[in-house]
């Protein structure tokens, strides 16, 4: 074996120990949350040529294959988070933020590092073309973001809403826009430095370069993805994929050279935009993006150590002592670049004043594509690019450390922060009524507690419920009889589950009521007797028969012992839930199109009243009761995107819909305003107007103007409006603007002349009333008529029955309830 061999294994075996030690300095990092990369960043420097010189200087050049590896890595992972379907709803205003960024960063920061670069020691003696050259690669290299940090930002606050929703989609844009101008500045800056001149055959080799990277990008994509169709081992796919990557790296190298050689011109393909289009294609133009995802995630722990670790050891300290101060106005200059680029891409868009003037704080973070990009330089221009990679480096840890902070506070500030508190560590609060006190009700209520449910128990025995309440931190209530009355004392209705343990005859009572006057679908009963199965099967309820059900779950046991432990919770690390969606930015999007946690999987949907078992073609829509197994932190974080931020939610509901009579250009604050404030006569008035106002039952499908008809006709004999004028002001309110809110929810509603007048009615239609292609079957409506005087109770009544619709099991509940009085009673109780 030769020296050089030899020097290899050495340096290779050395970095592999060090790089262990890098994980474990990193992991004490992030206790004290900091960035793990900083704490691969600053293992590298300590054991650096410049500290404790446990790794040599040219590390780097005898390890190269592991930063082109890991350089392919970041720009697949940018390609591939970058899908388009998740951003097309903000797009309008990611469009113009993303414009405005990439201009302010890339000009200011081009001007800024020419202006300082006469104080940079490996610059200030170079001619004015040259410094150029380098400012327009510190430029670029300036434009990048981190969608990591901001994703990391976002689940951890558990953050949702437009602003938040926008501020992800720039971040991600902005990664894949830097590599491609990246690009284009390598080569101008290749010709500036090489003082060639700009002519057409300059524009030519551009072009070709350009035109070049697209088509092997486009190759490797379909590569890839013959590659991730094979039944093979994913790890076996992920180490092709990887070194795939490296070979696109040695490929440009091969060309360039071919080209210098025997064209005599340089032809430089970018192996990082080439990995980038094949990851972005990958995501939005195959069938593979979830298998793609798993890949990158399997191997991307492993390449950032090793990467970041590396990147530490080339730092040139000596460097960075003498230009620390220029690193500090770079980081200064890039935050007011960021704050002119926001600013302005906001007022462009449209967006308030308010969120323009604090949305900078969102687009502080770099990371990987930067530093990517800084490597890149380094290798290419090897005269000068160590001292440009580490002031470059410099000011990404900086923005690294700064930024997440700042994020965290402007997520606050805008109110679509949703943290957790912190005695709920599950899915949510959810609350459960058990009838019935004895073993098997309080062992039930504990394991539902632990679970994270709210649990309430209410028992016949009242001299024992003080004396079990004293020991337990269950609570109890008495229920001297089993009455409607005692129902509504109890709160039964804001229950998301009934459990009666009680004898037959009065779970059955217990269940007559509910469903008669709640209209309840998740109401489980025990079973004493087998002969009264049916009367309860009847009502809709699901039925446990203890004898029974120890013998099937022994049955599921030998047949299914895996999935059986799943059901029951005995699986560690793994739970299932079953919740709602209600995100409108997801309606009608296939599963396999979803960015989901890699170990999450939706077992079932549950729509109408069926079971759908989904499959990656099956199509989502609002109302959707999902079945997801995964990790506890995966599933609250899928929560998160497929749920939605009830603030929001409700105001951009009741501003949608809102007529312009009552309308202004402070809507949006006044109905925040009426959803903060708890005003007890509007909430009696409105409950009084829900009490006494007429129902209709639709019984066939009929079209929007057909209801109208009859909505007009039993509104104008309580009002000295004709129902002419009454029926032409509904249909001329329903071509101003769709009054149908979801594709099962209506709320028209009009202003007629008078004063101190105002109506509610409410409509079922089991069948649907069409009102649009987007609404063919709306099932729930409320229809409200109001003088111009009651403008202010208007929106408070537009704003409750916003938030009575957004409660869980809404639909089915207002589709099962037995007469007028229990529809009356959903609304009633549900607010």
């Amino acid at each position: 074996m030769d020296q050089s061999n030899l020097s290899f294994i050495v340096i290779f075996l050395v970095f592999f120990i060090l790089a262990l030690a890098s994980r474990q300095v990193g992991e004490f990092f992030a206790k004290g949350r900091l960035p793990l990369i900083t704490g691969f960043l600053f293992t590298g420097i300590l054991v650096g040529p410049y500290v404790l010189k446990l790794a040599p200087e040219k590390t780097a050049d005898h390890l190269w294959f592991l930063d082109k590896l890991a350089l392919a890595y970041i720009a697949f992972a940018a390609g591939s988070e970058l899908v388009v379907r998740q951003i097309k709803n903000r797009l309008k205003t990611i469009r113009y933020i993303t414009i405005g960024l990439v201009v302010s960063s890339f000009v200011i920061g081009t001007t800024s590092f020419f202006l300082l670069s006469g104080f940079i020691p490996f610059t200030k003696t170079m001619p004015s073309i040259h410094r150029i050259a380098i400012a327009l690669l510190a430029g670029a290299i300036l434009v990048a973001r981190s969608p990591s940090s901001a994703i990391a930002v976002v689940n951890e606050l558990r953050a949702n809403g437009p602003f938040t929703k926008t501020a992800l989609g720039v971040t991600v844009i902005m990664d894949v826009v830097v590599i491609a101008l990246f690009s284009i500045c390598i080569s101008i800056a290749g010709t500036l430095l090489e003082e060639q001149s700009f002519d057409l055959s300059f524009s030519f080799i551009l072009a070709t370069e350009l035109t070049l990277s697209l088509c092997v990008g486009f190759l490797l994509f379909k590569f890839i993805s013959a590659i991730l169709a094979f039944h093979w081992p994913r790890m076996f796919k992920t180490t092709i994929i990887t070194l795939t990557g490296l070979g696109i790296f040695i490929l440009s190298d091969t060309v360039r050279y071919a080209a210098h050689s025997y064209l005599s011109m340089e032809i430089l393909m970018e192996p990082m935009l080439i990995c980038m289009l094949a990851g972005f294609f990958t995501a939005n133009y195959s069938p593979y993006r979830t298998e793609m995802m798993k890949a990158l995630h399997d191997v991307g722990p492993y390449i950032y150590i090793a990467f970041f670790t590396l990147t530490g050891i080339s730092l040139r300290l000596d460097i960075l002592l003498t230009c620390w101060s220029i690193a500090m106005a770079l980081f200064l200059v890039r935050i007011f670049a960021i704050f002119i680029g926001s600013f302005i891409g906001g007022t462009l868009a449209g967006e308030s004043f308010e969120h323009n003037r604090v949305a900078w704080m969102c687009y502080i973070t770099q990371a990987g594509v930067g530093l990517g990009l800084a490597k890149e330089v380094s290798v290419e221009f090897p005269q000068w690019g160590a001292g440009f990679a580490t002031i470059i480096i410099s000011v990404i840890v900086l923005n690294q450390i700064v930024g997440p902070p700042f994020f965290k506070w402007v997520l606050y500030w805008v109110k679509e922060a949703q943290p957790k508190p912190e005695e709920q560590t599950g899915h949510g609060v959810r609350d459960v009524f058990i009838f019935g006190l004895d073993g098997e009700s309080l062992a039930l209520a504990r394991l539902l507690q632990s679970n994270h449910w709210e649990v309430k128990i209410a028992t016949t025995q009242v001299q024992y419920v003080q004396q079990v309440e004293n020991g337990s931190d269950i609570e109890m209530h008495s229920m001297p009889d089993l009455t409607l009355q005692t129902m509504n004392r109890l709160g039964v209705a804001h229950a998301d589950a009934i459990v009666a343990m009680l004898s037959d005859e009065e779970n059955f009572r217990i269940c007559e009521l509910i469903v008669d006057n709640y209209g309840f679908r998740n109401l489980i009963v025990r079973l004493n007797h087998q002969t009264h199965f049916k009367r309860f099967h009847d009502l809709g309820a699901i039925v446990v028969e203890p004898s029974t059900a120890i013998v099937n779950l022994i049955d599921q046991f030998v047949r299914s012992p895996s999935a059986t432990r799943l059901l029951l919770g005995l699986e560690k690390g793994r739970n299932i839930i079953e919740f709602e969606l209600r995100n409108p930015d997801l309606h009608g999007v296939a599963i396999r199109d979803l960015h989901l946690p890699l170990d999450l999987h939706i077992l079932s949907i549950r729509r109408n009243g069926q079971l759908i078992v989904s499959v990656g073609f099956t199509r989502l829509k609002i109302g959707d009761w999902l079945t997801v197994v995964g990790s506890q932190t995966s599933l609250e974080q899928m929560m998160l995107e497929f749920g939605e931020n009830q603030k929001h939610a409700l105001i951009h509901m009741v501003s949608r819909i809102t007529a312009k009579q009552i309308s202004s250009t402070k809507l949006e604050k006044e109905v925040e305003e009426i959803l903060h404030t708890s005003d007890a006569g509007r909430k009696m008035r409105f409950n009084r107007f829900i009490a006494q106002s007429p129902v209709l039952e639709i019984a066939e499908p009929l079209s929007y103007d057909v209801l109208f008809e009859q909505v007009a006709d039993v509104l104008s004999k309580t009002l000295d409006t004709p129902k002419a004028i009454l029926y032409q002001m509904f249909i001329e309110r329903e071509v101003e603007m769709s009054t149908a809110l979801r594709p099962d929810l209506a709320i028209p509603h009009i202003i007629i002349d008078g004063r101190e007048t105002f109506r509610i009615l409410l409509v079922r239609a089991k069948k649907g009333i069409y009102f649009s292609e987007l609404a063919p079957k709306v099932r729930a409506v409320f229809v409200l008529v109001g003088t111009r005087d009651e403008r202010d109770f208007h929106l408070f009544a537009l704003s409750a029955i916003a938030e009575i619709v957004q409660q869980p099991y809404f639909q089915e509940r207002w589709l099962q309830a037995k007469n007028e009085i229990a529809l009356q009673h959903i609304a009633l109780t549900s607010l």
